[in-house]
Formats: C-alpha cells, sequence, structure tokens
C-alpha cells in the first residue's frame, strides 16, 4: 500500500485564501473569536487587509495556515498574527520551522515584535512560548516553556481587557531563548 505525501509550499497571501482558511480554523480558536464577537472571517479578512506582510501555507493547493504582521513601515515594532487549521497541526515539525523562519525575516526589520493571544486557547499559548514570545521584557528565560505557560497563564499583568473578557499580550526579542528550550 502507498501513502500519498501532501505537497506543502509557502506562497504570498491572497484575498482569495481567506475564505478557505476560515473555514478551516482550529474550532478552539473560531469558539474563543465568536466569543468575542467576531466572526472568524471577518477577522481574518481585516488581519489580512492590516498587514504589510502576510503569507499562506498551502497543502496540496489549500489553505492550512495564515499568518502576517502589522505595524507602521519605519516603526521598530511589529505586531504578528497566526492562524492554523486542525489539519496542519498535525506536521507540527514542519509548522514551526516554517514559522521561525518567518519570524526571523519579521525579526530582521524589528526590535520587537509582539502578540496577542486568546486567553482560552492554551495549544497558541505553547505555540508562541516555543517560537519564542514570553511575557515580560526582563525576563532571563530560565523557566521551561511549560513553566512559562503556566506564569503566562497565571499573570494578571499579561491579560489587557477587551470588552468583558481579555487577551495575554507577548512580546519576542532576538536575544530571548525560549524558542530553543525543551518543554
Amino acid at each position: 500500500m502507498s501513502m500519498t505525501r501532501s505537497v506543502y509550499s509557502v506562497v504570498a497571501a491572497s484575498p482569495r485564501h481567506i475564505k478557505p482558511m476560515a473555514a478551516q480554523l482550529r474550532a478552539a480558536a473560531c469558539i474563543t473569536l465568536q466569543d468575542f464577537g467576531y466572526e472568524p472571517r471577518a477577522a481574518l479578512h481585516r488581519a489580512f487587509i492590516a498587514s504589510r506582510y502576510c503569507r499562506t501555507a498551502l497543502m496540496d493547493g489549500k489553505p492550512v495556515a495564515m499568518w502576517g504582521a502589522k505595524g507602521t513601515l519605519l516603526g521598530e515594532e511589529a505586531l504578528v498574527w497566526l492562524v492554523l487549521s486542525d489539519e496542519v497541526t498535525k506536521m507540527p515539525v514542519s509548522v514551526v520551522k516554517e514559522a521561525r523562519a518567518e519570524l526571523a525575516v519579521i525579526m530582521d526589520d524589528h526590535k520587537e515584535v509582539a502578540i496577542t493571544v486568546l486567553p482560552n486557547d492554551e495549544a497558541a499559548i505553547r505555540f508562541a512560548v516555543a517560537m519564542g514570545f514570553h511575557d515580560r521584557e526582563n525576563d532571563d528565560g530560565h523557566l521551561s516553556r511549560k513553566e512559562m505557560v503556566a506564569a503566562i497563564v497565571a499573570d494578571p499583568r499579561m491579560k489587557i481587557p477587551i470588552g468583558d473578557s481579555f487577551v495575554i499580550a507577548l512580546g519576542c526579542h532576538p536575544s530571548f531563548g525560549h524558542g530553543g528550550q525543551d518543554a
């Protein structure tokens, strides 16, 4: 019995990717977005339009992940976003490798990269920490990834109110080391 191998590629994002990607978002992300009053497709469209750098990961020609960076052209900070399908979570090594490469491209032009993570999406928080995002600018990196995730979730200083709920704000700096530590 032969197994077919999926073809994976990263391309410049297109408005044509928004509808199929929104339909494939992880269930946890969709539920959390809807809890905040956002329709997933409209939220993805807003993120795409506001981004000056935006990419789509395609598997067999279909969008399975999208990400981008928002910020001013001459600013030192960028706000990044990432959405994943359930399908792409089945190949995490490829996703992490590609995400790190893309984050490195964005970090080349920015002193700091920030992200807001939805508080009930622990998988997204774990992924952000694995990518090198952390909760405090002065953190020395002594915590394991697992300890960092627990600290982030528990620390009220990282929670930014939005309506009746909140998001968690994280930052990434070139010198911080959680991207390479084991959990």
